[in-house]
């Protein structure tokens, strides 16, 4: 098992790499100068020359890709073209409020999600499933911009149960703040879920090892919750895994609206102000963060079903 998760490791540092390089050969290669795009166009060649040379990029693509990998391997993610600040120090602002949101939007869809399509496997047919299945219909087909500006008239202008938008001052506050996005941005993810634990649960409910259960005389409710369910489970950790890693990447929508001050809507303005720093090092820590998500959703397959174990 522990040469499993050494490989798995090594191989996530590998993807991790060519993604951030890809990322890097393909920003490089946008037909606009990120020097002019920062000094406008009155800029003087003596000062457009100076700004090249100080960020490196005085030299063709190949010895720019050396400069950053230097520059990472210091821990230095390299400064702003735009802000003129570390872009460790901008990741780190915007980073924990996406992954706030991001967490968030997680436990609104296993909490609504995961108990919806169970309702709807042990009602099968009747109005419970059919309930269910209009819901997930309705989630499905409605995109986040659709969902979030119902909400922000409604809830927030409308009735002023929330706020319109912002981060909020924290504590009660930042919870407040948070409910709007958080519900926009699980409002598919609900509707997926409880699809596929409706789908999974049906499946495993026929299963000789449910009938067994059943025929030892075991409760109902652990027939279903530690037998069944937790067998139609395998699916949705691979969705939360992808859920999660997508998330981070960071909601752009979502944060527009409801002037959310993720790391989408930075990485949205570095990438039309061409800050090729910025972009990269916000791929960087997100590939990173995907990768670790991953290796946890293969930790906890193993959890669940000890058959891999072996």
């Amino acid at each position: 098992m522990i040469g499993a998760i050494v490989r798995r490791v090594a191989w996530t540092a590998l993807v991790v790499w060519f993604v951030v390089t890809a990322t890097f050969a393909v920003t490089a290669a946008i037909p606009a100068d990120p020097v002019k795009a920062l000094l406008g166009p009155h800029a003087t060649a003596e000062t457009i020359a100076r700004v090249r040379a100080h960020y490196c990029l005085d030299h063709g693509v190949v010895h720019q890709y050396g400069c950053w990998l230097d520059r990472v391997a210091r821990g230095d993610l390299g400064e702003s073209y735009r802000s003129k600040r570390a872009v460790t120090e901008i990741i780190g602002d915007r980073l924990w409020p996406t992954v706030q949101l991001a967490l968030a939007a997680i436990a609104l869809q296993l909490l609504i999600g995961v108990p919806l399509g169970a309702i709807a496997a042990l009602w099968r047919g009747r109005w419970p499933d059919r309930g269910a299945i209009l819901v997930a219909v309705i989630g499905q087909s409605a995109p986040p911009f659709v969902v979030g500006t119902v909400l922000l008239y409604l809830l927030a202008y409308r009735w002023g149960w929330f706020p319109i938008g912002g981060y909020g001052s924290g504590g009660w506050d930042r919870i407040v703040h948070l409910v709007l996005p958080a519900m926009t941005l699980a409002a598919f993810g609900v509707a997926y879920y409880s699809r596929v634990v409706r789908s999974e649960l049906i499946d495993a409910l026929g299963e000789d090892y449910v009938r067994t259960a059943r025929a030892k005389g075991l409760p109902e409710r652990i027939v279903i919750g530690r037998h069944a369910l937790r067998n139609a489970l395998g699916p949705l950790v691979t969705l939360v895994g992808l859920d999660l890693g997508t998330l981070l990447g960071g909601a752009v929508v979502v944060e527009f609206i409801f002037a959310w001050p993720g790391l989408g809507r930075e990485l949205l303005r570095a990438i039309l102000e061409i800050d090729i720093p910025l972009i990269v090092g916000a791929v960087l820590v997100v590939a990173v963060a995907i990768a670790v998500v991953n290796l946890l959703v293969d930790l906890v397959y193993l959890w669940i079903d000890p058959r891999l174990r072996a």
